[in-house]
């Protein structure tokens, strides 16, 4: 099985994480994924505490594998990010801001840090802050996006982050989209839409396929 160092980093067998749907129901979706060798996420948003709990508690018991818990930053939720610190995921992820400060918070519960960004100047404040893995999602991708291809900003992110690995997000959909991320010097995918479990429909006008239902989006 392929493997690069971000494997190690985050104990998984594969260098693919499937990225959180926001407040959709994830915690079967994330299990398989981390039973598979990846890495599962499931996010935060739009739930109490007590939710967040109950989904982290029946993730954990499907699956002995890491997972990650995702926040956004723009508006943090203080009370669900502080009992996430409390349960303690391998990994914590977050997008739309870097902060020094909460990324130094999860390194003090012994968390991997994982730093969604959108651009050259985001990557750059996320490899000064301590970012332990840098996600660099292109224009893309679903949910929270920049304006910036991905097989543009990759590169760009990987020549600023020096020994941080990267992890590309946007428009990868299968293996060839994640051999021309590592070619660029990525060192994973992360992966929203493809990894989504609706069934397809083949258009009678071009042959070509797609969701049959809206599908859920990239954070």
């Amino acid at each position: 099985m392929l493997r690069t160092p971000l494997c190690d980093l985050l104990g998984i067998a594969a260098p693919v994480i499937c990225a959180p749907f926001g407040p959709w129901e994830e915690v079967e979706l994330a299990a398989a994924v981390c039973e598979a060798g990846a890495l599962g996420s499931v996010g935060t948003a739009v739930r109490s505490v007590g939710q967040l709990r109950e989904q982290w508690a029946r993730l954990r018991g499907l699956t002995d594998r890491p997972f990650a818990i995702n926040h956004t930053a723009r508006p943090l939720d203080e009370e669900a990010f502080a009992a996430t610190l409390a349960f303690g995921p391998a990994v914590m992820s977050i997008h739309l801001a870097v902060s020094a400060d909460l990324i130094a918070r999860a390194h003090d519960a012994g968390i991997v840090w994982l730093q969604q960004v959108v651009d050259v100047h985001q990557a750059e404040e996320a490899a000064e802050a301590g970012a332990d893995v840098i996600i660099a999602q292109g224009g893309e991708g679903g949910g929270n996006g920049g304006f910036v291809s991905t097989m543009v900003l990759v590169p760009q992110v990987v020549d600023i982050a020096g020994e941080i690995p990267v992890v590309a997000a946007g428009g990868i959909a299968d293996g060839r989209g994640l051999a021309a991320a590592l070619a660029l010097g990525a060192q994973g995918a992360c992966v929203g839409t493809a990894s989504s479990p609706r069934p397809r429909w083949r258009s009678p006008a071009n042959g070509s396929s797609a969701s049959s239902t809206p599908t859920r989006s990239t954070p």
